[in-house]
């Protein structure tokens, strides 16, 4: 397996040029309005008339429901996202369309629940956002120990339960919420409903304070006999669903974005070592002339490991649209890249501590951002536990 992504990008760049703008303008209105989505942990409104609102809805879903050449494929996704993340690795993760709920309705809704599920975000021209609703505060990275329960009455189902760090929960247009219909059978009575905003019974908390990656506004939901249509179910046909457990959707989504939150990872540790050499060619480092070049030699090791990071990124891309599993690889990258931004934020922090003690600025921010990543769709303590349990086999 070889990627050039130069390559990966001309050809985008020949096949979908009238999405090619979307790229563009991220590189060009991002870079302006980072610190104030951080400090206001929001997205600013005028972004939402810079960059075209209609592409950026339709990120992430599949071409044959109106989705973008541009992010059509798992590789795709990760080259341009890396791209993205080395202006700001954080403002992107809030932006709008399906996001992580696209790969649970893609694994487990009928033909029928797709169409009517990505139609809500084409033709729009306010931004609108999906969101995906599995952790619980009780459950943590237990993902299948949830107390959520889908009862089933009638034609109904009736949802109760609360779901915490939800990305873009509070703003979302519509939340695919996992619940057990009987919790003593663990992951196998799993299902994944389709929850609407403003749907009686569906509220939500709060948006927490967030140290790190604040655009993404995570929130707190909760559902108190929330009914809900039985078709609401994905893969709903009446009686059951397709699979034995939604379980295997909610492990789809991982394996879809786990790639692309490595990738704009990866980007955001590069964009810093390249931020980091200009101040040093400035002369902004607070150290002694004779540990300057020991510091340029060490964002040199520091290029090399986000080398290998990017490797392993494009590695479980790669797998994911071989249609090979791609679980254990997904886990590998994320794991190394949050771990190599982990590492990298506290080296900047030693090398420009005044910049680093400064709120809102760059290094400061990416600080606190990193420990966010490690957080972030599984933390690394959970990603190497799954590696480790994958080579015990």
């Amino acid at each position: 397996m070889r990627i050039d992504p130069e390559a990966v990008m001309n050809e985008i760049r020949r096949e979908d040029p009238e999405s090619w703008p979307l790229l563009e303008g991220m590189q060009k209105y991002i870079p302006p309005i980072a610190a104030r989505a951080d400090a206001e942990a929001d997205i600013p409104g005028e972004f939402w008339s810079q960059v075209s609102v209609d592409l950026q809805n339709r990120v992430n879903m599949p071409v044959q429901y109106g989705g973008l050449v541009l992010t059509s494929t798992a590789v795709r996704r990760a080259v341009i996202f890396e791209r993205i993340g080395r202006i700001c690795p954080a403002l992107p993760i809030g932006l709008p369309g399906p996001g992580l709920s696209a790969p649970p309705v893609i694994a487990l809704g009928t033909e029928e629940q797709k169409v009517a599920y990505f139609k809500r975000f084409l033709g729009q021209t306010r931004p609108v956002w999906g969101a995906f609703a599995i952790t619980e505060p009780q459950g943590g990275s237990d993902a299948a120990s949830m107390s959520t329960v889908a009862t089933r009455t009638g034609n109904e189902y009736v949802l109760n339960g609360t779901k915490c760090f939800i990305t873009s929960g509070g703003r979302a247009d519509v939340v695919v919420v996992f619940a057990s219909l009987d919790p003593s059978k663990g992951r196998f009575a799993i299902r994944a409903f389709v929850v609407p905003s403003g749907t009686p019974g569906f509220s939500v908390d709060r948006c927490e304070d967030m140290m790190g990656l604040r655009a993404s506004q995570l929130a707190s939901l909760s559902f108190t006999d929330c009914r809900l249509p039985a078709e609401s179910m994905l893969g709903h046909t009446g009686k059951r669903g397709p699979l034995i457990d939604a379980f295997t959707g909610a492990q789809a989504a991982w394996d879809y974005m786990r790639p692309v939150l490595s990738s704009l990872i990866n980007g955001g540790c590069l964009g810093m070592v390249e931020y980091a050499e200009q101040c040093l060619a400035d002369g902004e480092a607070e150290l002694q002339r004779a540990r300057i070049e020991q510091a340029r030699e060490e964002l040199g090791m520091f290029r090399a490991r986000i080398a290998s990071s990017q490797m392993l990124a494009l590695r479980a891309a790669w797998k994911f649209d071989s249609g090979a599993r791609a679980s254990t690889d997904a886990s590998l990258a994320k794991a190394f890249a949050s771990t190599v931004s982990m590492e990298l934020a506290h080296r900047l922090a030693a090398m420009f501590p005044a910049r680093a003690a400064t709120p809102g600025d760059r290094i400061e921010k990416f600080y606190r951002d990193a420990k966010a990543f490690d957080i972030l769709e599984g933390t690394g303590d959970m990603q190497r536990l799954m590696i480790a349990r994958a080579y015990q086999h």
